[in-house]
């Protein structure tokens, strides 16, 4: 199966061709660690296009304050702090509510802002930071194990290094088989963590389990991480065994139309996983998202609209079924769903 190299982008119009490439996924047994051995760097490109933004969402929000105040309880408010891979910059700007001494790295970046370097970090660069902090990004980087050597050697002092990815693990438990994509070439768990660093500050799961939160100092990455280590071939139905079934649940579960909320990575790979599925995706009529910048946009592959959630509002009918991208938002979308409409509209998760 051929999927999106980038699952954060939408266009204007609907198209007929899109940028993909495939998944062959690999297991290294000894990390617990998945790769797709067929990512090709070449292909991916982040710019402005590029939005997988979700600070409008308060809970959302308040994983990004829960993430905050771990680093409050560690490192005081003279500490200096890199975080790579920064995105719009929403996180760096609450970090700057404390901490004076902050610099961000990312290409897709759109402000203006002097210190956010629109750029990928390179080894020509120094890190001079106390704390540095990927937040769900290395799971986008391939050779994770050299990037990190890099940044390492380019660091001036002994920092620490504060990492957040999705955990495979959950994502297995869960069956969550829509958080397998093109762009993230690797897939953590805390065994990949425990042996990448030799002495582990500390290792949690943060956003109701879905992600691992890493805190390390960069001088005790384990040297010997990469060597005398054997990779396997493993197929996406065997760790997903149950894919056909769970899509045949999502369309049975609605006798009208049935809408998406999330106009991200989710969603989308759910429906391209539908692809062979005419009658469920005859039942999609759009996508949601609170995002003003995603509305009246299209995902690719499926060319299926996304609109507000005022939009939606307006065209449900208690026949219809809303399924949230992911169970964390389920709450917050019932909530919003009960204020806003005066019938009842089932409405379930993916996972």
């Amino acid at each position: 199966m051929q999927f999106p190299i980038l699952t954060s982008i939408r266009h204007k119009f609907k198209k007929k061709s899109f940028n993909v490439g495939n998944v062959n996924l690999r297991l290294i047994r000894r990390h617990n660690f998945i790769f797709n051995n067929s990512f090709d760097e070449k292909k991916i490109k982040y710019n402005k296009k590029y939005n997988n933004d979700q600070s409008k969402s308060k809970v959302f929000i308040n994983h990004l304050l829960d993430v905050k105040r771990f680093i409050e309880k560690k490192f005081d408010k003279n500490t200096s702090i890199c975080e790579i891979g920064c995105g719009k910059g929403y996180f760096l700007k609450l970090l700057q509510e404390n901490y004076k001494n902050i610099i961000g790295y990312d290409t897709s970046y759109e402000g203006n802002k002097k210190n956010v370097f629109k750029k990928y970090l390179s080894s020509k660069d120094k890190i001079s930071s106390d704390l540095i902090i990927l937040r769900q990004t290395l799971e986008h980087i391939p050779k994770h194990f050299q990037f990190l050597k890099m940044l390492k050697k380019i660091s001036l002092g002994d920092p620490y290094i504060l990492i957040e990815v999705p955990d495979l693990d959950w994502i297995k438990k869960k069956q969550a088989f829509w958080d397998i994509t093109y762009e993230h070439v690797n897939y953590f768990t805390k065994k990949t963590f425990q042996n990448l660093f030799s002495k582990p500050i500390e290792i949690k799961n943060f956003f109701n389990g879905q992600y691992l939160l890493v805190l390390a100092k960069l001088s005790s990455l384990n040297l010997n991480y990469n060597k005398k280590i054997g990779q396997e071939k493993i197929k996406i139905d065997k760790i997903f065994p149950n894919i056909n079934k769970r899509i045949d649940q999502i369309e049975k579960a609605s006798s009208g139309d049935i809408y998406l909320w999330g106009g991200s990575t989710k969603t989308l790979m759910f429906l391209c996983h539908c692809k062979n599925k005419k009658k469920l995706l005859e039942k999609v009529k759009y996508v949601i998202d609170i995002d003003p910048k995603k509305q009246n946009m299209y995902l690719q592959i499926v060319n299926i609209k996304v609109i507000s959630p005022k939009f939606l509002c307006k065209n449900l009918n208690n026949k219809d079924l809303v399924v949230v991208s992911n169970s964390i938002y389920l709450k917050e979308v019932k909530s919003f769903l009960d204020k806003n409409i005066t019938h009842k509209v089932k409405c379930i998760s993916l996972d």
